[in-house]
């Protein structure tokens, strides 16, 4: 037992809640959930002397597939916990036997030393932040979620540029695979949370990483270049030319720093000579790196918003009519193929973007559609999707700085809904948080720690999964900072 005095993290739990259940039928109970969601703890005894806790049994891999993909009590694992991490005995392949099992609920408290402040937390006993500190999505807290979400992301940074791409924490099992367009994007959230937060800790060292692009993937072509992506097939994808774009323009901006610019330039030029029909307005999503053939003319919906938005802060900073002339030519493709029908965060981006430079009301009315089209169903989602904060977000910068409440597809309804959906996913999000009191089930704590994990994909903890969560929160705080710091609360009035 470790001393006393080297603790950091301590937690209690008190079981105020008992069920019984026959083995069969909880077997089949914990068969038909979703994977990572059976969110209750079970004791194999009336006793609970052969107890563990929701987050233990998560932290265990303690339910998992068979070979059949059906979802099981993993007692292997189980028993291996009970030898190695409790010193009992290890369940006996009669428990299934027995007359009951049980679940139950706990009220619990955590107590982290770790910090410059001693704190202690209760913890939410049930619903979707089960087990987590409760703490409401104020100022402050977004702004914590933000620093050490991007301390996490610049922990996975090598000193060659490159990423630790991603991990199942279950087995702290690394995933194995790359993506440059991940890679690209997650430079850019890091810059986006080091200009919120103001730690230079987490962008210190997003030059090495853009270095790692144009010394790896950058492939010159005359007045062009493009970003090749050798770990996928060597395939020339639309997303990762305009994300590497978007991380070299926020990184000029914040640091004033043009030594990148004129690489990002030439990835424009491709992108408007390579992948955008001139006539029509088009994008191709996929060239062969071998020949540039079109490999792909559609990968997915993604890559469109992400030119169309890359080509538009590319002219913000650059100011050659030939970016805003082109992400215009696009969006008019979007709007004849009703390309909002696709609920994209990448669209929102671009018809926030887009209607800084001309408040058109085709392209407000398009941005309103993307988002109010599929409101009740990003309410609803009961699993993390950090994009649809993204999405709201972004809408609601569009609303305010277009005045898109004259357009009839937004009444005051619709805006108090928007805003009322965005204060409810940025809660949601905090339940993919690794907080301590959750991480600490888990193989390496630490490593974890900060970051932010995909519950039904087996807790994955990827790169662009904690970018998505940062970029979300960052313009959450950003636009409830325009209002009073309070999170707008129920205050959409000025909205409608």
């Amino acid at each position: 037992m470790p001393n006393e005095e080297d603790w950091r993290w301590i937690k209690a739990d008190l079981v105020w809640s008992i069920k019984p259940h026959q083995p069969r039928v909880l077997i089949e109970r914990i068969a038909m959930t979703r994977r990572n969601f059976f969110r209750h703890g079970i004791s194999f005894d009336p006793d609970f002397n052969a107890a563990l806790l929701e987050q233990e049994l998560n932290g265990i891999g303690g339910i998992g597939f068979d070979d059949d993909r059906r979802l099981i009590l993993r007692f292997d694992r189980i028993n291996r916990h009970l030898r190695t991490s409790r010193g009992i005995q290890e369940l006996s392949p009669e428990i299934v036997q027995r007359d009951t099992w049980y679940t139950f609920e706990t009220a619990g408290v955590f107590y982290d030393r770790s910090g410059p402040a001693e704190c202690a937390y209760p913890l939410i006993n049930v619903g979707y932040g089960n087990g987590i500190r409760q703490a409401p999505v104020a100022h402050d807290t977004v702004a914590e979620l933000i620093e050490q979400a991007g301390l996490y992301l610049a922990r996975q940074l090598r000193d060659d540029g490159s990423f630790h791409y991603g991990f199942f924490p279950v087995g702290h099992e690394a995933i194995p695979t790359y993506n440059i367009l991940r890679h690209s994007g997650t430079l850019y959230s890091m810059l986006e949370a080091w200009e919120a937060i103001g730690n230079d800790t987490i962008a210190v060292g997003v030059p090495r990483g853009i270095e790692f692009v144009l010394r790896e993937t950058l492939r010159p072509l005359g007045e062009h270049a493009v970003v090749v992506d050798h770990a996928n097939k060597g395939e020339i994808r639309l997303g990762a030319q305009a994300v590497f774009i978007l991380a070299v323009v926020k990184y000029t901006e914040l640091t004033g720093d043009r030594r990148y610019l004129d690489a990002a330039r030439q990835i424009g030029r491709a992108i408007i000579d390579r992948f955008l029909d001139s006539q029509t307005g088009q994008f191709v999503h996929v060239l062969d790196g071998a020949d540039f053939s079109v490999k792909d003319t559609f990968r997915i919906i993604f890559y469109d918003g992400e030119a169309v938005l890359a080509l538009l802060r590319l002219y913000k900073l650059d100011s050659d009519p030939v970016w805003l002339k082109s992400a215009r030519l696009a969006f008019e493709y979007f709007l004849r193929v009703d390309h909002w029908q696709h609920f994209d965060h990448w669209q929102a981006y671009a018809a926030a973007e887009i209607t800084r430079h001309d408040p058109d009301r085709r392209y407000v009315e398009f941005g309103l559609k993307n988002a109010l089209g599929n409101l009740d169903f990003i309410h609803r989602r009961d699993t993390a999707f950090p994009t649809f904060l993204e999405l709201l977000v972004a809408t609601l910068e569009m609303v305010e700085t277009t005045g898109a409440v004259e357009i009839d597809t937004l009444n005051p309804m619709s805006a108090a809904s928007l805003l009322a959906t965005a204060h409810h996913r940025a809660e949601h999000l905090r339940y993919s948080h690794f907080y301590p009191e959750l991480a600490m089930y888990f193989r390496k704590p630490r490593q974890i720690v900060g970051s932010f994990f995909i519950r039904h994909h087996g807790f994955r903890i990827r790169i662009d999964d904690v970018e998505h969560f940062i970029s979300g929160y960052c313009m959450y705080r950003r636009f409830c900072s325009k209002h009073d710091s309070a999170l707008l609360g129920e205050r959409a009035g000025h909205l409608t």
